[in-house]
């Protein structure tokens, strides 16, 4: 698990979870299909992400292939970092 997933699964759980056990979530689980995270939530996580990583989300970035699991937002915040 890399810096970007533990930073990420640590406000999914804590900030819309509002839950203390960072292992009720795995890198892989569809935060969708379990229904982790909602609208509310999901603009809650863009802005955490914008600020912590000095990105910016656009509008047709947040679909569910980037904000499916922690593994693929870790990746959408790694390409962001990188320029992609």
């Amino acid at each position: 698990m890399n810096e970007i997933e533990t930073a990420v699964r640590r406000f999914i759980v804590h900030e819309l979870l509002f839950q203390k056990d960072e292992s009720v979530i795995k890198a892989d689980d569809s935060l969708l299909e379990r229904r982790i995270i909602d609208s509310a939530g999901m603009m809650d996580l863009v802005g955490f992400l914008e600020k912590e990583y000095a990105i910016t989300v656009g509008r047709t970035e947040i679909v569910p292939e980037n904000f499916d699991s922690i593994s693929s937002i870790s990746r959408l915040v790694e390409a962001k970092r990188a320029g992609r």
